[in-house]
């Protein structure tokens, strides 16, 4: 496990918006102000202005447990908090698995998961004495490579 910034999880953001496609998941990890919504805005402007699309406010799915941003005709980035889901079945309600064919997909607290996408990057944030840093752990499964 690193030890990283905003910076650094900036410049990481780029890095690995690079590699994704649609149907590739990113899953954030970590406790309460570690920094997962940050990395997904961080990656989300990345694949929007890659896209040559608009750049828009990225917010915390917190309360909306999902927000979705366009890519494509069909294909867009999804954006997932699940901190607030308590049963495997609420899943089926927003459409968590159904979507990851049409999708590049960010999941916040995804513990919850019992399937898990192939194609997928962990990303494991825990606060440290610092409160600018934080400890960093990045593991990729799937066609994604470091």
């Amino acid at each position: 496990m690193a030890s990283a910034t905003l910076v650094d999880l900036k410049i990481l953001s780029k890095k690995i918006s690079k590699k994704l496609k649609i149907g590739d998941s990113v899953y954030l990890k970590g406790n309460l102000g570690t920094g997962k919504t940050t990395f997904a805005r961080f990656c989300i402007h990345e694949l929007l202005k890659k896209n040559k699309k608009k750049l828009v406010e990225v917010i915390s799915p917190t309360f909306t447990i999902a927000q979705y941003y366009p890519l494509y005709k069909k294909n867009f980035i999804a954006h997932y908090d699940l901190y607030r889901i308590t049963k495997l079945k609420d899943l089926d309600n927003i459409g968590i698995l159904e979507t990851n064919n049409q999708s590049i997909s960010f999941v916040e607290w995804p513990e919850i998961l019992k399937r898990k996408n192939k194609n997928r990057i962990e990303i494991s944030l825990k606060h440290t004495k610092d409160e600018n840093q934080r400890f960093l752990n990045v593991k990729y499964f799937g066609r994604i490579k470091k």
